[in-house]
C-alpha cells in the first residue's frame, strides 16, 4: 500500500466509535495511516498526547470531561499538532467556540466516511505545515531580533524614502542619538562636512544600480564630534524588484584607524625627533632619483654628524643628549626648503635630501647655512652648549645614480670634513 504516512492519535471514550473511525481511516485513499486510540480518561493522557503525531482526532464528549477543555489544555501547553474535533452535535455556537480554542477542523460523527476524513486530513496537514512554517519563521524572527539587539555594529533600517524606521542599541551607543531622536528622521542627520555633494551622489548612484554601497565615511555624532565609520548600505527589494527598505550597518573605526596611522608613522619616523627615519628617507631618495632622471635635474644628499656628541652624552647624560638632538632636528628643518627632507638615521647622524638643485653652489650655500644655524648656543637643563657638525655632500648624477651610492659618497665626504678639523663641509670626491 503506497501513500503518505500519517500518525494519528484518536481520543474517544467510546470503543465502538474508535473502531468505526479505524475502519473508515483504513479506506482513506492516498494515505498509510498508523492509528493509536486513547479513551481520554487515562492518567497518562498528558504524556500520551505529547508524543509526536501528525493529527489528533478529539471527541467532544469525554465522560466527565469534554473535548473543549482538553483542546484548551493542549494549546495552553504549546501543543501545535492539528486537532480535528469529532462531535455528535451540530450547534454552530459550539463550532465557533471550538475553532476559537484552537481546533483545526471538526467533523460530525454522523458524517464519518473515507471521503470526509480525506478532506479533513488534507486540511489538517496543510494547517500543520503552515504552523510549522510559521514556527520556523517566528524563530528566525526571534533570532534576527536577538542579533539586531546584540551585534556590536550599529544597524539602521529605513523605508524606501530614507526615513529611519529602527536602529539597534549599538547604533545609539555609537552615534549618541536615542531611538526616539532618530526614528522618523533622514540619515543625513549624521552627515559631516568632510564629504562633497559628489561623494553622496556617487553613493546613491551605486545603490540604485548595484543595490549596495560600502566604504569609509566620516559621520557626525549627536555631540557634534565626527568619527570615521566603515559602513555598508544595502537596498532591500520586494518580489517585484521595487526597493522597499535600506539597511545600513556601520562600526566606528576611528580608534583603529588612528592606531594604524600611529603604527605606520612609527614605522617610518624617528621616535625621538619625529623626523623621517632611514627607511622613509631611502624611499623618498629612490622616488627623487626617478623624478630627477626623468626631468634631467640634479639632486643633492647631505650627510651630517654632530661633533663630539658622545662627550655631551657621557658628561650630561642621555636626557640632555636627547634634548640636544631634538633641537638640532628643529634647526635643520628651519634651514631647508619646503620640498626638502630632513631625516635622522640614528644616533647623531642626520641626512638631507635636496631635490631640484639648479647648481652646485646651492648645496654649498645650504651647508654654510646649516653650520651657521648651529652657532647659537642650545639651552639645556645643565646650561647652554654650542654644538658643531661635520657635513658631506654628494650630487646626482655626478657622484652616482643609486640611493646607496649617493649616501655612501656623502658619508665618506663627511668623514673627510671631520678629519679636516670638524665644523665644516666637504663635497664627494667623485
Amino acid at each position: 500500500m503506497s501513500g503518505t504516512s500519517l500518525k494519528i492519535l484518536a481520543i474517544d471514550d467510546d470503543p465502538a466509535d474508535q473502531e468505526l473511525l479505524r475502519r473508515f481511516l483504513e479506506d482513506v485513499p492516498g494515505y498509510r495511516i498508523e492509528l493509536e486510540c486513547l479513551t481520554g480518561l487515562e492518567e497518562s493522557f498528558d504524556e500520551d498526547v505529547a508524543r509526536p503525531v501528525d493529527v489528533i482526532f478529539l471527541d467532544y464528549l469525554l465522560g466527565r470531561d469534554n473535548g473543549l477543555n482538553k483542546l484548551q489544555n493542549l494549546r495552553a501547553r504549546g501543543v501545535k499538532t492539528p486537532v480535528v474535533i469529532l462531535t455528535g452535535q451540530g450547534d454552530e455556537g459550539l463550532v465557533v467556540d471550538l475553532m476559537r480554542a484552537g481546533a483545526t477542523d471538526y467533523l460530525a460523527k454522523a458524517r464519518l466516511s473515507p471521503d470526509n476524513l480525506a478532506r479533513v486530513l488534507r486540511n489538517a496537514i496543510r494547517v500543520g505545515e503552515l504552523e510549522r512554517q510559521a514556527a520556523v519563521s517566528q524563530e528566525n524572527l526571534r533570532l534576527a531580533a536577538k542579533v539586531f539587539e546584540n551585534v556590536l555594529e550599529g544597524v539602521m533600517v529605513t523605508d524606501a524614502h530614507a526615513s529611519v524606521l529602527s536602529v539597534n542599541p549599538a547604533f545609539t551607543s555609537i552615534t549618541g542619538f536615542s531611538t526616539e531622536e532618530i526614528v522618523g528622521k533622514n540619515p543625513n542627520i549624521l552627515r559631516s562636512k568632510f564629504h562633497s555633494a559628489e561623494f553622496f551622489q556617487n553613493m546613491w548612484g551605486l545603490l540604485s544600480t548595484s543595490g549596495q554601497w560600502r566604504g569609509e565615511i566620516w559621520n557626525k555624532r549627536k555631540s557634534g564630534d565626527v568619527f570615521l565609520a566603515w559602513q555598508t548600505i544595502s537596498a532591500v527589494r520586494n518580489d517585484a524588484g521595487k526597493i522597499t527598505h535600506y539597511v545600513s550597518v556601520l562600526f566606528d573605526i576611528t580608534e583603529r584607524k588612528r592606531h594604524e596611522e600611529l603604527v605606520r608613522y612609527q614605522a617610518y619616523h624617528d621616535v625621538l625627533t619625529g623626523l623621517p627615519n632611514r627607511q622613509l628617507f631611502h624611499d623618498r631618495l629612490t622616488q627623487g632619483l626617478l623624478h630627477a632622471r626623468r626631468e634631467g635635474e640634479m639632486l643633492g644628499v647631505m650627510f651630517l654628524d654632530l661633533d663630539h656628541f658622545k662627550e655631551i652624552n657621557d658628561t650630561l647624560g642621555h636626557d640632555a643628549g636627547d634634548q640636544l638632538l631634538r633641537e638640532v632636528a628643529s634647526r635643520l628643518k628651519v634651514s631647508v626648503r619646503k620640498g626638502d627632507t630632513v631625516a635622522r638615521l640614528g644616533g647623531d647622524e642626520f641626512v638631507l635630501l635636496l631635490p631640484k638643485i639648479k647648481q652646485i653652489d646651492n648645496l654649498t650655500f645650504l651647508a654654510a647655512k646649516v653650520l651657521e644655524s648651529m652657532r647659537t648656543p642650545i639651552k639645556l637643563a645643565a646650561g647652554e652648549f654650542t654644538v658643531t657638525t661635520s657635513i658631506g655632500i654628494s650630487v646626482y648624477p655626478r657622484d652616482g645614480d643609486k640611493p646607496d651610492m649617493l649616501i655612501k659618497q656623502a658619508d665618506e665626504a663627511m668623514y673627510r670634513a671631520k678629519q679636516d678639523g670638524r665644523n665644516s663641509f666637504q663635497m664627494a670626491s667623485n
